[in-house]
């Protein structure tokens, strides 16, 4: 199984940290946010990697090359279409083959076991689209989930604070078929010009395509300001595993 990567954002939230630096090579205790993930896929068993670049993404490709040393291959798509989640990821489709793939948001530092627990599960109950999910107080910056049982019913894309109405956020962690490709194909453009990825999701779920989730374990953050970062890098309690 191949992995997509969206590192492709201008991290507006991160400036000036930003001005000059991909979000993805920002440091987080010494690392860049992408060498989590990168090493957390190939603890996974997954090799192949694509990273979906544009915001400063030759300084990305830059320094990771190929990834050979780094014991992985990996291949780069410039996202040159519109801004947005579901766009990154058609930039990736024409060199992923027709397999089941891995999908990350670039900035979400996560315990590693998520990625080896969310393959299982799709091998053990195969679906359209496999969702990591997490638990938050507001997932209000992100997308609020809305689940029975194994399944998927409804995503809020950034609700009101305090009203999301669940405490499940979208965790940026996927496993997708094509079904979801063509779905982000025929989403369209969002009220803000970009083609997100939660659309296609929704359209899923209305189509009644088979939208199941799975509880993100231990530790996950997503590195989304200064602030962020800064607490990472001063926290005791930052995963060993991750060190």
């Amino acid at each position: 199984m191949k992995a997509v990567i969206v590192a492709a954002g201008r991290g507006k939230r991160l400036m000036p940290l930003t001005s000059n630096c991909p979000k993805p090579l920002l440091q987080v205790r010494g690392r860049p946010i992408l060498d989590y993930l990168l090493h957390g896929l190939k603890h996974a068993g997954i090799n192949e990697i694509i990273i979906v670049v544009r915001y400063l993404g030759e300084k990305i490709m830059a320094y990771y090359h190929d990834g050979l040393n780094l014991g992985v291959k990996i291949e780069y798509a410039w996202q040159d279409g519109p801004d947005g989640t579901g766009s990154a990821l058609l930039a990736a489709a024409s060199i992923l083959g027709k397999d089941p793939f891995m999908l990350l948001w670039g900035d979400v530092i996560m315990d590693p076991l998520n990625y080896t627990r969310i393959l299982q599960q799709f091998e053990q109950t195969p679906c359209d689209l496999l969702s990591g999910l997490n638990w938050l107080e507001d997932p209000s910056s992100g997308a609020a989930v809305f689940v029975e049982r194994n399944r998927i019913v409804a995503i809020r894309e950034k609700p009101p604070t305090g009203l999301a109405g669940s405490h499940w956020n979208q965790g940026g962690l996927f496993v997708c078929t094509q079904v979801v490709i063509t779905a982000v194909r025929e989403c369209g453009l969002s009220p803000r010009g970009e083609i997100e990825f939660t659309s296609a999701v929704q359209n899923l779920i209305a189509s009644g395509a088979d939208v199941q989730w799975m509880p993100i374990e231990r530790f996950w953050t997503d590195v989304g300001t200064p602030e962020v970062i800064a607490s990472l890098n001063t926290d005791p309690c930052f995963p060993e595993i991750l060190r």
